[in-house]
């Protein structure tokens, strides 16, 4: 998949409610985790994780609709185009999630377009694939802007996992950092946007996307499989073909990299595989959930928004950057993306 490009991004996280905020705090490594307001009963402490400080604090729809209106609006405001001219694919948790909010499916796009006075896109739609959702936004947003269906997408994603029954979930499983479990994540939340449209638009400074590939893992973290990363080793060889590059031309791996062995693990494998050539320089790993916490189907809007913000303002260790995310169930994605343009002045 080529001819796609990132021109624009909206963010509200727990490090900041816009898009610059959270990237200058990720630039300079600030982190969002704190205590939570629930106890670690193996440990007689609280939980720590990141929350989005909202004027009102509940869970549910209304709550991931707030989160992820603003997000979008930014994009709307960085587009050239009427914001009733342009879908929004929206990226969720997946069914399979345990205290998954009634009614997601059915109600949170509705409430997106309420917040935002906008009436619903004949192409907009929600994808529930946990982080692997933006991978699929991505290539539905291809077939959107290739069809001439309309000339601009934003690709979102919103998830939470301050429920507490989500949390409970992921407690029973030993899924969280705690005192007592150092394999785990923080729990966090996050609305993250992207704005997308076709490589010959006007405009001298995009991300470009090179390639996406997406696969299968069949040994999933909760399953008794031996891992060997055949999924994600098969998603970043089919996004770096398709880019037409070796993993000797990826200066960075922008990644969702949560603190959990699996995961780093999956990602040494993928490393050992295609990154064989000795190398004047190490090859760089950003993770930026060591900041923001798990922000599940967010993170990939979030990913690009890093890149693009990374190659605008020259602090990027090179034009070209791997992008690989994955979800408990198997999906596994993969893209290279090259930042074209030039670096703002005020950073030289």
């Amino acid at each position: 998949m080529t001819g796609l490009c990132v021109f624009g991004s909206g963010l509200v996280t727990p490090l900041g409610y816009n898009a610059p905020a959270t990237l200058a705090a990720l630039r300079a490594g600030v982190s969002a985790v704190g205590t939570l307001p629930w106890a670690d009963p193996g440990a007689d402490e609280p939980l720590k994780g990141a929350r989005v400080a909202l004027p009102h604090w509940w869970f549910g729809v209304g709550m991931l609709a707030d989160m992820i209106a603003p997000a979008i609006q930014e994009c709307l405001l960085a587009a050239d185009s009427e914001p009733e001219e342009i879908p929004i694919l929206l990226g969720v948790s997946s069914p399979s999630r345990v205290g998954r909010p009634a009614g997601l499916d059915e109600t949170l796009l509705r409430e997106v377009h309420d917040r935002l006075a906008m009436r619903i896109h004949a192409q907009s739609g929600l994808i529930a694939l946990d982080q692997a959702a933006g991978a699929q936004a991505l290539l539905v947003a291809h077939q959107i802007i290739s069809k001439q269906k309309a000339s601009r997408v934003i690709v979102a994603g919103v998830d939470s996992f301050l429920d507490l029954p989500v949390l409970a979930s992921y407690m029973e499983r030993r899924r969280l950092m705690t005192a007592t479990n150092s394999n785990g994540f923080f729990a966090a939340e996050a609305g993250c946007a992207v704005l997308v449209g076709p490589a010959d638009s006007p405009g001298s400074s995009r991300l470009s996307i090179l390639g996406i590939g997406t696969a299968r893992e069949p040994a999933t973290i909760d399953g008794t499989d031996p891992l060997q990363a055949q999924g994600l080793t098969q998603a970043c060889q089919q996004a770096l073909q398709q880019a037409g590059v070796s993993m000797r031309d990826v200066a960075c791996r922008l990644t969702d990299l949560s603190g959990e062995h699996y995961k780093f693990k999956e990602a040494a494998f993928v490393a050992g595989r295609l990154d064989t050539v000795i190398r004047e320089a190490a090859q760089e790993v950003w993770h930026p959930i060591e900041y923001l916490g798990e922000i599940g189907a967010a993170i990939l809007p979030c990913l690009l928004a890093q890149a693009l913000h990374a190659g605008r303002h020259g602090y990027a260790p090179g034009p070209v950057t791997l992008i690989h995310v994955g979800s408990d169930t198997g999906e596994r994605a993969a893209m290279v993306v090259r930042y074209d343009g030039s670096v703002l002045e005020d950073e030289l």
